[in-house]
């Protein structure tokens, strides 16, 4: 371990968010429809002097997604939960989606660049997050961040029609505030 350098754990909290964006437009309105994450797990291994030394590493269970988008009914998001398990992320298959880092980089202005391989369908891609690290009292990091994905590179089709999405579009938004606390 570098001088300096933190081990922190990142686990679920009733303030933590680990979500998909789904955008679509329907009759020239466009919407989105969230599927969030319910159980992950990962660790930060945090460098305080030289933050470009950092790593992150997260594991999410595919099977823990779920849609509680308001602005569908109970059975469109019990409809939607279901197709982003079998046809999304082929859970059954690939009961785990992952991340790790390869690279941080300080933005110019705030936050960091975290480079890393996302894993989804036992697919892996090179994706750059946006990070900010918001340290927060008792010694825990705030993490918020995003990135953009195109759901057809990790071999997955956007929903069609079937659940009132309408010409939903292959890229998709992937929303994170998670928690870190010294291990």
């Amino acid at each position: 371990m570098p001088l300096g350098e933190v081990l922190y754990t990142i686990l679920p909290s009733p303030d933590s968010t680990l979500a998909i964006e789904l955008l679509n437009r329907r009759f020239f309105k466009q919407n989105k429809h969230i599927l969030s994450f319910e159980n992950f797990r990962g660790e930060l291994s945090y460098v305080a002097d030289r933050p470009e030394a950092s790593k992150v590493n997260l594991m999410i269970e595919a099977a823990s997604v779920t849609c509680r988008d308001k602005s569908l009914n109970k059975k469109k998001q019990a409809l939607l939960t279901r197709y982003a398990k079998e046809e999304g992320l082929s859970v059954a298959h690939h009961p785990e989606i992952r991340f790790a880092s390869t690279r941080i980089s300080p933005k110019p202005l705030r936050g960091f660049v975290v480079e890393g391989v996302l894993t989804v369908r036992g697919i892996g891609r090179v994706v750059k997050l946006n990070i900010v690290l918001n340290p927060m009292k008792y010694d825990r990091f705030q993490i918020d961040g995003d990135t953009s994905v195109r759901l057809s590179d990790f071999g997955a089709k956007p929903p069609s029609s079937l659940f009132g999405l309408i010409a939903t579009k292959d890229e998709a938004l992937v929303r994170l505030l998670l928690w870190a606390t010294p291990a």
